[in-house]
């Protein structure tokens, strides 16, 4: 059954269903009785309003006819609707439903009734006519056309008890659906199979595979009677545990367990979350992933981290935080490139330096305050009292050499002075030399005449 629009003038849309499921025509034997229910305005969308709707029901033998005994039909209708007894005019039971006062058609919907037909032989498809009285405002009301169809199947036709032989099957279980029915052409239609396919011999089918989500089913049974094919339709559904799931978008206000993996298959799709990414139980969160982990962002880490490979920054390292250390077994500057350290070392107390090869320094070394001699430095000593030196000829040289002697100079006390160093140290200016010191530095040394 479906709704048919005579013309595209009327405003309501319009919904017939039958009871029995289907409808069946009366035999020599028996007469059968059935209701016809309209429902009308679902789904609407557009400004309707309505004072008056009539009904036209084909009254005859024929199968293009509902009932022979049309004064027969009983009406009804939803609450605020009033119907009136049928008339007969013109081949047609007539009923007209008028609600108290004219009714806007805002998502409610109203039933219209026609109950106790005694239906006639010959089976076919009826055509109800419909006469809305409608207009988009609450006023100048015009009579609109539209009719929906009814079939009539054979009498003695069944169709009924459409249904899976386990409402629940495991994850990738066949389903198996049976029914009753009559000689028919049947087809069922079912999830990614629209089309359907051909059940016409037996009264049980098995799904062609197994089922992985809750899926619907839909049996079509085709009768061909009065010149027309008269259609029915019945619906069920099975269940799967644990099925898979396909949707377009999913919020989920409850904690999610995924007992397996997840993935995000198409190209560059995010996984964005709010709180924080954990691993399952006490075990860590691991990144397994041939191509690595890359991070557009900050990373804030504020726990231990431990690298068991390499580690590349292309970047600046910094590790400030007072009182942290950072430790560091064998440290290099780049492949073929010399470490450099941009900054003064201080070396805490209780640990020493060791240099296993050679040291270079383009500049002074100090040690314990003092500036440390290096080979090619020039001393001066400075008598502070007892100024008791040898002198010695350096054989063949241009001045005397001095010398000293411990044994002779056990009060002795001499003061040096760091005059040049062969690397970075020119001689002390002249302005910061003692006058004593400057004449020291042209005159041969003197025995000290209290020797």
């Amino acid at each position: 059954m479906s709704v048919v629009m005579v013309n595209t003038t009327n405003l309501l849309p319009y919904e017939p269903s039958t009871d029995p499921k289907p409808l069946r025509v009366s035999s020599a034997e028996e007469t059968e009785h059935g209701s016809v229910n309209i429902n009308v305005g679902s789904g609407i969308t557009t400004s309707a309003w309505c004072n008056k709707i009539t009904i036209r029901v084909p009254v005859g033998a024929g199968a293009e006819h509902l009932t022979t005994e049309g004064a027969g039909i009983r009406t009804g209708a939803s609450t605020g609707w009033t119907p009136s007894p049928p008339t007969i005019s013109g081949g047609f039971a007539v009923i007209t439903f008028t609600p108290a006062r004219a009714v806007q058609f805002t998502g409610q919907i109203v039933t219209l009734t026609l109950s106790n037909i005694a239906v006639n032989r010959t089976a076919g498809q009826v055509s109800i006519e419909i006469i809305e009285s409608s207009s988009t405002t609450n006023g100048s009301f015009t009579n609109k056309n539209a009719a929906v169809e009814v079939d009539k199947f054979p009498a003695g036709f069944v169709f009924r008890n459409f249904a899976p032989e386990k409402i629940m099957v495991e994850n990738g279980e066949v389903a198996v659906l049976r029914w009753e029915g009559s000689d028919a052409k049947y087809t069922m239609h079912w999830g990614d199979t629209p089309a359907g396919v051909s059940v016409d011999k037996e009264r049980v089918w098995s799904t062609p595979r197994g089922l992985t989500t809750v899926t619907g089913f839909m049996l079509r049974a085709e009768v061909t009677a009065g010149g027309v094919t008269l259609t029915h339709t019945l619906t069920t559904a099975v269940t799967v545990r644990i099925p898979d799931l396909v949707v377009r978008n999913l919020t989920v206000q409850g904690p999610a367990t995924f007992a397996d993996s997840v993935s995000l298959s198409n190209t560059a799709k995010d996984l964005t979350v709010a709180g924080s990414v954990r691993g399952a139980g006490g075990n860590p969160l691991r990144v397994s992933q041939n191509a690595g982990l890359k991070v557009d962002a900050a990373l804030n880490v504020t726990g231990t981290s431990t690298f068991n490979g390499d580690v590349t920054a292309n970047g600046s390292v910094t590790a400030v935080g007072t009182g942290k250390v950072v430790r560091i077994a064998d440290l290099r500057g780049p492949y073929g490139e010399p470490l450099k350290i941009n900054s003064h070392v201080n070396v805490l107390p209780g640990n020493s330096v060791t240099i296993t090869d050679n040291l270079t320094a383009n500049g002074n070394i100090n040690a314990g305050g003092n500036r440390v001699l290096r080979a090619g430095d020039t001393l001066r000593f400075v008598s502070h009292k007892n100024r008791y030196l040898q002198e010695g000829p350096d054989y063949g040289g241009e001045k005397e050499v001095a010398q000293t002697s411990r044994t002779r100079y056990n009060n002795a006390q001499w003061r040096t002075q760091h005059v040049s160093s062969a690397s970075s140290f020119g001689k002390e200016p002249e302005e910061m030399r003692e006058p004593e010191d400057l004449a020291q530095d042209e005159r041969t040394l003197t025995p000290d005449p209290e020797l």
